[in-house]
């Protein structure tokens, strides 16, 4: 399992993987990556600190894809252009002569720029790892647009051949499917032909998604009595398939992903609406009181006016500007700081400001501020954090999103 970490430079910011051993530098992968230049790699160098060496990639302005879809979904689009980009950087990874399999997959490593849209890739050169492509796989199904009936089936049959052909359906038929996307939509079709031999005609059901898309195929003891179908159609297998048995009994049992996803979707859907009732929540805003020279804190005015106490905690959590204005009301959940609009719940307008900074939030009963991989740096109390490092908030601290200061109350 690869591990890595976050480090910042003097203007650059990096995520680095060990080596277990000392290179040997002249070896061809190496050689090849030092050189740079591949499109879509993310630029690499090696590097050693007290006689360990660590593979360096510059991720400055990007983001990794798990923090970025964090809160919303991938759209038809976004797919297509991420197996687009796939296919593009395993060809020119080919055409080096360095072998496609030590790409790196998992969400967590593969960055993404705000600003152009383009992706960047992690390179190992002689990996005997995982690449993690299994769970590039768990999360775009899990993160799915589920209002896009033809993208769920398309996901969902990339998903399944996978599992089933491994890096034999990769090599072969993966782009062909994805391809099917770009076709006109064809309307509310609930029958879709599988694109490989082996796998059935099913009704597919409108799916929604869960937290944990890690037993997604495995999900029959997730079901609860409290979910119900939205569309009540059955799976259906053409006839000369269809399985008998102790197979026929476990997929009655499951019903399936398709099933699954039907299942859920109510779920997820009002899951989806409290999130943006919660982020369209307007900040609180304290009641001005104003009494007369004559008037005494405690005591009534002629209209029954009392003062109040608003120096009691309430527990309640706030962001503050410098001068004291409150600026939003911390209610659980998570917010993230930046400039751009579509990514960050708390938007600051200003240039030194990354598209998504920093994010606030809960766990645990406590909050903390994590960086997220910005510019020009997320301070507390004067300390620059390490990207995507998080540090726990006390009442009172200052934090600075490159030069803007909120305090923490």
């Amino acid at each position: 399992m690869i591990v890595s970490e976050y480090v910042r430079g003097l203007k650059n910011n990096y995520v680095r993987i060990r080596e277990l051993s000392l290179p040997d530098e002249r070896k061809y992968q190496y050689c090849i990556m030092k050189r740079g230049g591949i499109t879509g790699l993310l630029p690499f160098e090696i590097r050693y600190i007290d006689s360990d060496a660590y593979m360096y990639y510059d991720i400055t302005s990007r983001q990794n894809i798990s923090t970025l879809y964090s809160k919303k979904p991938l759209d038809r689009n976004w797919v297509i252009s991420f197996f687009s980009s796939m296919k593009r950087i395993r060809n020119e990874a080919v055409r080096f002569l360095l072998d496609p399999a030590n790409l790196i997959w998992n969400p967590g490593n593969v960055y993404q720029d705000l600003k152009t849209g383009n992706f960047g890739y992690l390179y190992v050169p002689y990996l005997d790892e995982d690449n993690g492509f299994s769970e590039m796989v768990d999360f775009i199904v899990g993160h799915v647009d589920y209002e896009d009936e033809e993208l769920v089936r398309c996901v969902y049959l990339v998903a399944e051949q996978y599992k089933s052909g491994g890096d034999a359906y990769v090599d072969e038929k993966i782009y062909s499917d994805i391809e099917e996307l770009k076709k006109p939509a064809s309307g509310m079709k609930n029958t879709v032909q599988a694109g490989g031999p082996g796998i059935s005609e099913k009704t597919v059901s409108e799916p929604e998604r869960t937290g944990d898309m890690k037993t997604i195929y495995s999900c029959s003891e997730a079901i609860g009595d409290e979910f119900t179908d939205f569309w009540e159609r059955p799976v259906k297998l053409r006839p000369e398939e269809k399985k008998h048995g102790k197979a026929a009994e476990e997929e009655a049992k499951n019903g399936g992903i398709i099933s699954f996803f039907s299942r859920i979707r109510n779920k997820d859907r009002r899951l989806r609406k409290e999130y943006e009732f919660e982020s369209e929540a307007e900040p609180a805003v304290a009641e001005e009181i104003r009494y007369s020279d004559a008037e005494t804190p405690g005591d009534e005015d002629p209209e029954g006016t009392v003062f109040v106490d608003l120096s009691a905690d309430d527990g309640t959590r706030r962001l503050n500007s410098e001068n004291g204005e409150c600026i939003r009301v911390l209610s659980g959940g998570s917010i993230v700081i930046g400039k751009k609009g579509e990514d960050a719940d708390l938007v600051i307008d200003e240039k030194e400001i990354s598209r998504m900074h920093a994010r606030i939030f809960l766990k645990d009963e406590d909050y903390y501020v994590e960086d997220l991989n910005s510019t020009n740096g997320t301070f507390k109390n004067g300390v620059r954090l390490k990207p995507y490092e998080q540090k726990k908030l006390s009442k009172g601290d200052e934090i600075k999103l490159a030069t803007k200061k909120l305090i923490f109350t």
